[in-house]
């Protein structure tokens, strides 16, 4: 059956906006007031753009990755139609065909043929564990066994949308030091690639001594200029070791711990997990996931290997009865601050939204952390930058200065 999307307000006045499955137009609009609803516009889905833009997000440019975006997608998209009464598997059809993203569509239709063998949607996507998380598992596996998977669903979208504005912003702050960087080193480069190389044919015509902080100049560009290709592969070479190394535990574990003991850095990444951990939890514990396989799951998503063995030692003494704040406590990267949001939670039995408003904190200092860390890092770069181009510049134009002032090298 053909699918309509539908405003209509309650009696209350309450608008309502749903995609409903029927045989006609007429169809929907007779169930819809014998729903008492008062009908504000009925449309039929017709194509993939219109169906996207009509459920949840907006359709763009079909692409091969997964991003948090795409995910978003999936989750808010599946809340609804399943909200709508529209069964499980014809709910992952019409988002297969709507995903932006061709390897996520690609991984529904394998999905929709797991479920047809007789698995679970949890069970389903736990054989794609690079793309649905161990977050994504448990909020489901809780759907499923409460019967109430479109509300999950909804609030894992509405996480996995708070966490895609937050990235934006961290990025978006990013980008003009990043920019910075870039022009600073194409600066330095277009100085030793091309206008040294003629400085050093003409200083050749002259045939005197050069000043010594000219000569090195001239010397490390025609090293660079020699040697380019070989800096070019040993620096790709540095990069693929890098990125290689960082998937072995023992260099990963390394990492980890001497990124959280470089001072600057260290706050801002404690400041990072710490958000992680809070809102990982706040969603988890609000879908109604048990609290020892939250801590496991937020876990496994922390990002940091020591952090990560910090909050397993912590779910297995909550396992053994001990409370979630007396815990944290004990650990000392988790500060005060969490532990009497922890505890008050404990008491008052609301202990999901403490932390929502703890993870709504953190990511508060963390926006304030990179804006700090920006504003001192602008200067920075603007002065080391100027600092090195001038002294390539007075480098190039000192020896002739010295010619024109009639004076030697």
């Amino acid at each position: 059956m053909p699918l309509y999307s539908y405003i209509a307000k309650t009696r209350g006045g309450k608008k309502v906006k749903e995609v409903e499955e029927a045989s006609s137009q007429e169809e929907l609009i007779r169930r819809l007031k014998g729903k008492e609803l008062f009908i504000i516009s009925v449309k039929k889905l017709t194509d993939k753009k219109t169906s996207a833009s009509s459920i949840g997000f907006t359709a763009k440019k079909k692409h091969r990755r997964i991003t948090l975006f795409d995910l978003g997608f999936f989750a808010r998209n599946l809340s609804t139609t399943l909200s709508a009464g529209i069964p499980l598997l014809r709910s992952l059809e019409i988002i297969s065909s709507q995903a932006e993203s061709l390897k996520l569509g690609a991984v529904t239709v394998s999905i929709v043929k797991e479920i047809k063998k007789g698995l679970s949607l949890s069970e389903a996507i736990s054989k794609y564990p690079k793309i649905f998380s161990a977050l994504w598992r448990g909020i489901i596996e809780v759907g499923e066994t409460s019967g109430n998977l479109p509300f999950v669903l909804e609030k894992l979208a509405d996480y996995l949308e708070l966490r895609l504005d937050f990235e934006r912003k961290i990025k978006n702050s990013l980008i003009y030091p990043a920019i910075l960087v870039v022009v600073s080193f194409a600066a330095v480069g277009v100085f030793f690639k091309i206008i040294m190389p003629r400085f050093s044919v003409i200083f050749d015509d002259f045939e005197r001594k050069l000043p010594l902080i000219t000569q090195v100049l001239l010397d490390l560009s025609n090293f660079v200029n020699k040697n380019f290709v070989w800096i070019v592969l040993i620096m790709g070479a540095l990069i693929t070791s890098f990125v290689y190394l960082k998937q072995q535990p023992r260099f990963k574990r390394l990492l980890d711990k001497l990124v959280l003991k470089i001072p600057v850095l260290n706050s801002l990444c404690v400041l990072t997990y710490l958000e992680r951990f809070c809102s990982t939890l706040y969603i988890l514990l609000d879908s109604g996931v048990p609290i020892v396989y939250t801590l496991e799951v937020t876990a496994k998503g922390i990002g940091n290997v020591v952090m990560q063995e910090a909050i397993l030692k912590i779910k297995e003494n909550v396992k053994k009865g001990r409370s979630l704040s007396a815990e944290l406590e004990n650990i000392a990267v988790f500060p005060l601050l969490m532990t009497e949001v922890a505890r008050i939670g404990e008491e008052a039995g609301n202990l999901p939204e403490m932390f929502r408003k703890i993870s709504v904190h953190y990511q508060k200092e963390v926006s304030s952390s990179v804006e700090q860390m920006i504003a001192m890092f602008e200067p920075i770069v603007i002065v080391a930058m100027g600092a090195v181009i001038g002294t390539i510049v007075i480098a190039l134009f000192l020896p002739l200065i010295s010619l024109s002032t009639g004076g030697g090298f």
